[in-house]
């Protein structure tokens, strides 16, 4: 996880749980591990706890190792090989691929702790929906399944307190996914807003996510407010997108943005035929700019390439 406020971390994790800070400062048997005025300091920012009073509380938080272990556990570093291989498949469309690998993955994953389960639910979900073997709404319990092995907090309130993990936002989009596909755009869009606080909370100090992490949670939002008839504001949501991937050198995530923004552009223009009409070229523009980039960024060396297509395209706007 990133380097957050340690005060702010406990706080949000804690609101999320629904525990106060008596109930946080006392173990399973009541007994007192440290005092509500400790805490009430550390929380505030005002004291760093130390490794035990941390131990204890990540353990009543239910966050135990968060900072410092990852998602998967296991020792077999080729599990952590197949992973890759099976994230690329999945983005390729290639499914078949993906469940072969996943089949392979299984037998290097103990089951004995909940993040793995929780990985092979969601993959299993994800890969059965696209080969036609499940519904959207079978898809989409599996998922909510999954995300409240390690979020317990999903579908109360305190959910909007939650700090999540990469892989928890991966399911989060996931399950607004269906409930978009569905036809919920709006249960989709609260979902993906909330995930959007939660990852531009300055109090959080949250640095250190996985490159593209940012860029999937906005594509996802992209999406479905256009899905909503919002246009206009999809173009704008596109338009900060697509300068913050820049900035950030993200590039994988700008086909998709650039496509979104003529998508979006043409569904505005079709609605409103009297507004937008000099645009054309824009929109034709974008499609040359997503099938560019998508195929240069699949080059091991793509990246300079990418970013010299794409001022050569702005150069014509």
């Amino acid at each position: 996880m990133g380097e957050y406020n340690i005060g702010q971390f406990i706080y949000r994790s804690r609101k999320a749980v629904g525990l106060t800070q008596e109930q946080l400062c006392h173990n399973e048997d009541g007994v007192m591990c440290f005092s509500v005025e400790t805490l009430s300091r550390i929380e505030r920012g005002k004291q760093r706890p130390n490794y035990r009073t941390m131990r204890e509380i990540m353990h009543r938080l239910g966050k135990e190792n968060c900072f410092c272990t990852p998602y998967l556990k296991t020792a077999d570093y080729r599990v952590l090989e197949i992973k890759r291989e099976l994230k690329r498949a999945i983005a390729l469309n290639n499914y078949r691929t993906a469940e072969e690998l996943l089949e392979q993955m299984e037998d290097g994953l103990s089951l004995e702790y909940m993040t793995n389960k929780q990985y092979l639910i969601r993959t299993h979900a994800l890969i059965d929906r696209r080969l036609g073997r499940i519904t959207i709404e079978e898809e989409l319990e599996l998922m909510e399944i999954a995300l409240q092995m390690t979020v317990h907090s999903y579908k109360t309130r305190a959910f909007s307190y939650e700090i999540l993990l990469p892989e928890e936002i991966v399911i989060v989009c996931n399950i607004a996914c269906c409930y978009g596909k569905l036809g919920n755009t709006q249960r989709a869009l609260e979902l993906l807003k909330s995930v959007d606080n939660m990852l531009n909370n300055e109090t959080l100090q949250i640095n250190s996510y996985p490159s593209g992490i940012r860029e999937m949670v906005s594509r996802n939002h992209i999406l479905w407010i256009g899905e909503q008839g919002g246009y206009c504001e999809a173009i704008l949501e596109c338009n900060r997108a697509i300068a913050d991937c820049v900035r950030r050198a993200t590039l994988n995530t700008l086909p998709s943005l650039y496509y979104a923004r003529a998508y979006n552009m043409q569904k505005f223009r079709e609605v409103y035929p009297e507004c937008l009409s000099d645009v054309e070229n824009k929109i034709k523009l974008d499609y040359i700019r997503c099938a560019l980039l998508a195929e240069l960024i699949l080059d091991q060396k793509g990246q300079k390439k990418a970013l010299s297509r794409l001022e050569e395209c702005n150069s014509l706007n």
